[in-house]
């Protein structure tokens, strides 16, 4: 049985992804941060860890590029998972617009929050709460059974916590999806992986990230994600994390193209080789 590691609680979006990727056979278990997952690998209390690592509104978690950085865990598959924030509460006096008015606050995970900036600025008089994820904050608000603080989380929490949603839907726009990336202390390369995760540092000079991503370009290969990071103790440089697209399963190819990289990188790290998950 693979034993998976995942973000909060049964019904965080974190647990929906997992249940996706791994199907309901696998042993899962919440950390209350991200560092929880990284350290359940490194120390063998999972297999497997399940990270958000971009979103279609909020953009990238920065925590999770940092800690790829830091430790040593391979990706070994991605997983993208449709999004929708609903607005959530315990034993609401009604659920038309009046309920809206009477909330004083609204817990959930920050990234959510993020997602639904245009709800907030309707209703400003609605404080924001920050909280370890989705389905805890829905359950905390469950325990608290006051009708003026709510959640904003998926409907499975709200199902789950014994929750009414009062309005759906809230993010700022329908289109909304969050990239997972699935890791693994051990590395695997799959017959039918066609992407690679890669974060290398480069030299501070003119023109060394141009050469290197002109590696990537001359081999027809699909750039589909470039990012940056600061490096601790080393003000204004940066270690760059690619994503990249290449034929199915051409792995001397790409050890080529790795000895290129080389060439121009004072640090090469290989995240890993995974199947592309085209489900937009």
């Amino acid at each position: 049985m693979n034993k998976v590691a995942y973000l909060g609680i049964p019904g965080s979006f974190s647990y929906s992804a997992a249940l996706k990727y791994f199907g309901s056979d696998a042993s899962f278990s919440g950390y209350e941060n991200f560092k929880g997952i990284f350290d359940a690998l490194r120390e063998n209390t999972a297999e497997f860890g399940i990270i958000p690592i971009e979103n279609s509104l909020a953009g990238s978690i920065y925590d999770n590029y940092d800690y790829l950085s830091e430790y040593k865990a391979n990706a070994i598959g991605e997983l993208y998972l449709k999004v929708e924030h609903h607005l959530m509460i315990k034993n609401p006096l009604d659920t038309s617009e009046k309920a809206l008015q009477e909330i004083k606050k609204v817990y959930s995970h920050p990234k959510a929050l993020e997602q639904c900036n245009l709800f907030f600025e309707k209703y400003p008089h609605i404080e924001k709460i920050a909280y370890g994820d989705t389905a805890s904050a829905a359950k905390y608000v469950s325990e608290l059974q006051n009708p003026t603080i709510a959640a904003i989380a998926n409907r499975e929490a709200a199902d789950m916590y014994g929750l009414t949603i009062i309005k759906t839907n809230i993010q700022d726009h329908v289109i909304n999806y969050t990239r997972f990336l699935v890791l693994s202390k051990n590395r695997s390369f799959a017959d039918d992986s066609n992407k690679c995760s890669i974060m290398f540092t480069l030299s501070h000079v003119p023109g060394s990230l141009m050469n290197t991503l002109k590696i990537l370009a001359d081999q027809d290969y699909n750039l589909t994600k470039i990012e940056s990071r600061p490096i601790q103790a080393k003000p204004f440089e940066y270690i760059f994390y690619v994503d990249f697209e290449f034929p199915k399963g051409d792995i001397q190819a790409i050890d080529n193209v790795f000895n290129e990289l080389r060439k121009y990188t004072i640090t090469l790290q290989v995240l890993g080789f995974y199947k592309s998950e085209k489900t937009l």
